[in-house]
């Protein structure tokens, strides 16, 4: 695996210092385009894990970069879902980090109650249109090994976006996380931090990403991004990750990864080419499921933006019934079945 650069504890903790020192000269006053009250990014790193002074939390922060070819890397602001003492800093556009700056505020109220921070507003994001319409299919960013950044549409409809869920395969066995926004919407760039959700084990070492479903979106990401942890620090209590991100089914590329293709966990699923007419459907196909946890496989079907999901099939006993969709228009149409790791071979139907 390939490490994630990060800089050392005592770093980290020299640069946290500048940043809450008072009175900056002219010399360090902020340019245009960069991060309000930033403080630069030393070296060439594309990540930065950053702590909170003791006592106090992180609730967001702004970070800028180089960008990578194509993009600007502009100053990019991200509101936490939940605030947190620790946190390892990105760019959506990735590139080396060049500029960051922090949202602090008291991690216990004292008496008398203090006048509080402001919280950050989040970045404003494009809207998603498609047609003249809200775009149901607007995609994010693949997750990391330290959470999941999700960038909002700004035209997303009320109500449509109170609920994530992350799934992870960990040497403890598999969680689906959820985190549940019970007044409001997300908005903005939003980051969910694995470690800080109450339903994350204790003591985990090794875990991957395999899904996640973000509401007010039909597309669902799917893959294996794979991530170790290495020792805790003793200045920060947090632990340098590692990742590969792998999809589906892709063979590991000898000497970049460890390990070998999952087993076929779905048998009997029809593959190849069938032909049916307007209007009518094709044959459910009556399949066994082993050795997954909660016994789901997704129904996916191939679109111009890439596989979509559109049904999820629970097994009952170990065997599972798929169901197609009404074939409504003439024309060829793809379809697989995908669980954890696993894609099963396409089935092409030819519609008259």
């Amino acid at each position: 695996m390939t490490p994630r650069i990060a800089l050392s504890a005592t770093a980290v903790a020299g640069i946290l210092a500048a940043s809450l020192v008072a009175g900056a000269t002219a010399a360090e006053a902020t340019p245009v385009g960069n991060c309000p009250d930033h403080r630069p990014v030393p070296g060439n790193a594309d990540s930065l894990t950053v702590t909170a002074p003791a006592g106090q939390v992180i609730t967001g922060y702004c970070v800028k970069s180089a960008g990578l070819k194509g993009t600007k890397g502009a100053p990019e602001t991200v509101v936490l879902a939940t605030p947190v003492t620790s946190i390892v800093l990105r760019h959506t556009d990735g590139g080396n980090l060049t500029h960051y700056s922090l949202v602090l505020k008291a991690a216990t109220v004292p008496t008398p109650e203090p006048e509080p921070t402001p919280e950050p507003e989040s970045t404003q994001n494009p809207p998603a249109i498609k047609n003249g319409s809200f775009d149901w299919d607007w995609t994010y960013e693949a997750p990391q090994c330290d959470g999941l950044v999700v960038a909002y549409p700004s035209n997303i409809p009320s109500g449509q976006a109170n609920d994530v869920n992350i799934r992870l395969e960990t040497d403890q066995g598999q969680v689906t996380l959820n985190y549940h926004l019970d007044q409001g919407t997300w908005s903005g760039t939003t980051a969910f931090v694995y470690s800080q959700h109450r339903l994350w084990p204790a003591g985990v070492s090794e875990y991957t990403v395999t899904w996640t479903q973000v509401g007010g979106s039909n597309y669902h990401w799917q893959g294996a991004v794979e991530c170790a942890l290495g020792e805790v620090s003793p200045e920060t209590g947090t632990r340098n990750g590692y990742a590969v991100v792998r999809t589906p089914g892709t063979p590991a590329t000898p000497g970049t990864e460890t390990g070998t293709d999952a087993p076929d966990v779905v048998e009997g699923y029809r593959t190849g080419r069938t032909k049916v007419s307007k209007g009518q459907r094709v044959g459910s196909d009556i399949v066994v499921v082993r050795g997954l946890a909660d016994g789901t496989v997704e129904l996916q079907k191939q679109t111009k933006r890439g596989w979509k999901s559109i049904r999820t099939v629970t097994a009952k006993d170990g065997n599972a019934v798929v169901t197609y969709p009404k074939q409504r228009k003439k024309g060829k149409f793809s379809y697989r079945l995908t669980a954890g790791d696993y894609v099963s071979d396409v089935l092409t139907v030819k519609v008259r």
